[in-house]
């Protein structure tokens, strides 16, 4: 597409774009947002887009992919109230939970195998990276990666069957 061709399709284009995150949000600034990058986007890839193969599909299929990811973000930052991201530890009950926490992590610690326990403890408390506790056991990066891998689900499983999740 050519910088003429953009041109002449950008607010049609934008319009479109504005219409289909208004759907998403309901919020004309967000929505404006949106369209101004995914319109940037396309600037950027003008090029190597073809008119003929339909750029308002591509560009509303962007539009919907940006607010899929932008709600999802917003998702995830709600999930946690307000209250807790900011002060976890001055809650009463904290000392109690942490420590019901501590317990349950190493009752779940005792059902590894000593080198998944040796590994995961290197990882997790000496905060060594896999580079790291790879030169200092021996063992291949790969082979450390998966035997967390294994460990970490292990515990996940463990827990989890305790009822703690």
């Amino acid at each position: 597409m050519t910088t003429i061709e953009f041109e002449h399709i950008a607010e049609k284009l934008r319009l479109r774009l504005v219409k289909v995150e208004r759907e998403f949000f309901a919020d004309d600034d967000k929505a404006e947002d949106i369209a101004q990058e995914i319109l940037t986007r396309l600037w950027i890839m003008r090029d190597r887009v073809n008119v003929q193969l339909g750029v308002e599909a591509l560009a509303v299929r962007m539009a919907k992919n940006l607010c899929v990811s932008e709600w999802r973000r917003q998702k995830a930052h709600r999930t946690v109230p307000v209250d807790e991201r900011m002060s976890v530890d001055n809650r009463p009950t904290a000392p109690v939970e942490a420590k019901d926490g501590e317990m349950v992590l190493n009752r779940a610690l005792a059902g590894l195998t000593k080198s998944e326990l040796r590994l995961y403890r290197m990882r997790h408390e000496a905060d060594m990276d896999i580079q790291q506790i790879s030169a200092a056991t021996g063992i291949g990066a790969r082979s450390v990666s998966a035997m967390l891998s294994t460990a970490r689900r292990k515990l996940f499983e463990t827990i989890k069957r305790g009822g703690y999740l």
